[in-house]
């Protein structure tokens, strides 16, 4: 089986967070299923102030991957190429599976699938959910209406990472066929060094990652324990000045410490010595910060709003809390006094559910039943 990947941005442009790894670990553990993958992707970076990626087609971790150039608008992802070379080559493919549910490539890829007789997957990544649809809520209604005749109705099959997030779509929209796979992580049978009194929050500095209800919570913690709050990732749309200005009135500013962007080497050997992870999220479609932490043996604290949270409490890798300062606070101290055990939980929960060997399998039988109930069309058809 031959199937195309279309995103707006990939690897190495790790700057957009968690949907660049997703996709780029389904592609890898898809091709080792016997799927074979190529992505069409864009040379758009998640920072203004990089330089965009050069164009062109090259290996990148053992997937072809063709990049093209996207118009000089911020997180426009336009690529007229791209179109054109979609309506050139989607039949080579047995099958399409698109990204990023309200930008071009996505739009166009599944446009041009259709019109070719090519079925086509659909993952939203957390487009659907109530949180993410109040964002610019009125282009994103106007695409839903016009979608439930397009996109969403016509595709083979919507692709799901957790159960979570397809109970949180429209009513209106839950009748289409969809399937539940987890995103991919690698496990980790590193052992675990020494511990830092790092707690972790990881990922982009964004006014939907909770930072209004951890500032408080790490001011009672501080009051309680000898720790440090990493904040690690990059600013997305100024919020930084906001979480600095929380900081300061909780007058924590010196148990705080912001390290910008991280490469996936800086992320794992952040994760390596840090005490826990926290994210208390308004909403975190699958959170792979928080499975990635998991994988190696760190403990975590999330909101009830990170989609794997069920598995989460089920398996003991950690806490789950409403969005509350105190249980919050109180969920971190006592993470912080025996870490062990829910990280010996974590690293089994991914072993178990999130690695390659068992995600790839899942997707690919997740594409088998898409072929079947949205056959190829031939060209004469």
């Amino acid at each position: 089986m031959r199937v195309l990947h279309v995103c707006g941005i990939y690897l190495p442009a790790t700057e957009w967070g968690g949907p660049t790894y997703a996709v780029a670990n389904y592609a890898e553990a898809l091709q080792t299923a016997g799927v074979e993958c190529e992505v069409f992707t864009t040379t758009a970076r998640g920072d203004r102030n990089l330089p965009p990626l050069e164009p062109g087609t090259r290996d990148v971790r053992g997937v072809r991957v063709t990049y093209f150039p996207a118009a000089p608008v911020h997180q426009s992802f336009i690529a007229p190429a791209m179109a054109t070379a979609l309506a050139r080559r989607v039949r080579e493919f047995d099958l399409v599976h698109t990204h990023m549910l309200w930008a071009f490539p996505g739009i166009a890829a599944s446009r041009i699938a259709h019109l070719r007789g090519v079925p086509y997957v659909v993952t939203p990544h957390g487009s659907l959910d109530p949180w993410s649809l109040e964002q610019r809520k009125w282009m994103k209604r106007a695409f839903l209406l016009a979608s439930e005749n397009a996109t969403l109705r016509r595709a083979a099959l919507v692709h799901y990472t957790a159960t979570a997030e397809r109970d949180a779509v429209p009513p209106r929209l839950r009748h289409l066929p969809s399937v539940i796979v987890p995103n991919v992580i690698e496990p980790s049978d590193l052992p675990r060094g020494p511990r830092s009194r790092d707690i972790v929050i990881l990922g982009r500095i964004h006014v939907m990652k909770g930072f209004d209800i951890l500032i408080p919570a790490m001011r009672a913690v501080l009051a309680k324990r000898d720790a440090r709050l990493v904040i690690a990732g990059p600013d997305e749309g100024g919020y930084r000045a906001e979480v600095e200005r929380m900081i300061a009135e909780a007058g924590i500013g010196a148990a705080v410490t912001f390290t910008g962007h991280i490469d996936l080497e800086a992320r794992t050997k952040l994760l390596s010595t840090c005490s826990l992870l926290v994210q208390p999220s308004y909403r975190e479609n699958f959170g792979m910060a928080v499975a990635e932490a998991m994988a190696q043996g760190v403990p975590v604290v999330v909101s009830d709003r990170v989609n794997i949270c069920d598995d989460i409490a089920a398996t003991g890798a950690g806490l789950v809390v409403p969005r509350d300062v105190t249980q919050l606070a109180d969920a971190i101290v006592r993470v912080l006094d025996d870490p062990r055990t829910m990280g010996e939980a974590g690293r089994r929960l991914v072993r178990e559910r999130y690695a390659p060997d068992v995600v790839g399998p899942a997707m690919r039988a997740a594409y088998d039943q898409a072929a079947r109930t949205t056959p190829k069309r031939t060209a004469s058809q």
